[in-house]
């Protein structure tokens, strides 16, 4: 598994898991301590700078550089397990996989660039029984076809999934997230207002 390429990848990201190490060392132990990664698509994306904007992606781009990305793809996933395993050797308990630009593929990709990546990945979590979280940010209605294909352990929700819709659609995950963070800039009491929202909704569910 480890080459001079990868020894050289271990040295360069070894900040981290010092990082992950100290705060470990300083946590309560009973807390658990949660790590994370860009998922592949989404590092191919800043890779291959294929963003028009927040809500727009390259697609002629896309589809010139197809087999390319695809080669990406690949030894992006390599790396990425390579990380996670030192993450969680530095004493991280968890993983969370994050698909930030995952909302931006078009649907006739999303089998080959968020779903089966972010598969491989989990596949290679629960081989060496690593906790997981993916988060396919902005897939709306698809997460259900996410959480069939990729089966992780527990799936992020963004603040565009009506929360009552996850429930019902994703009973088989734990399920962690949703709130819009612009939340956060309310007055406190509808801060309390739309937490009690969640807490009611997800109150018999993981």
């Amino acid at each position: 598994f480890l080459n001079n390429n990868n020894n050289n990848f271990l040295k360069k990201l070894n900040p981290v898991y010092e990082a992950i190490k100290t705060t470990r060392n300083n946590l309560d132990k009973k807390k658990s301590l949660i790590s994370f990664i860009g998922a592949p698509w989404t590092l191919v994306v800043y890779m291959f700078d294929l963003k028009i904007d927040k809500t727009q992606i390259d697609k002629k781009k896309i589809i010139k550089l197809d087999a390319e990305i695809k080669i990406v793809l690949e030894k992006i996933i390599e790396y990425l397990c390579l990380h996670i395993i030192n993450q969680i050797k530095a004493g991280a308990d968890t993983v969370q996989i994050f698909d930030s630009w995952a909302g931006l593929i078009p649907e006739d990709k999303l089998f080959d660039y968020c779903y089966e990546p972010n598969r491989k990945i989990v596949d290679f979590c629960k081989k060496h029984r690593i906790p997981n979280i993916c988060f396919p940010r902005g897939v709306k209605n698809n997460y259900i076809n996410f959480a069939n294909e990729v089966k992780p352990d527990c799936l992020s929700l963004d603040y565009e999934v009506d929360p009552i819709w996850a429930k019902k659609n994703l009973t088989n995950f734990s399920l962690q997230g949703g709130m819009d963070p612009k939340i956060l800039f309310k007055k406190e009491n509808e801060i309390f207002k739309e937490v009690d929202k969640y807490l009611e909704v997800f109150k018999n569910h993981p």
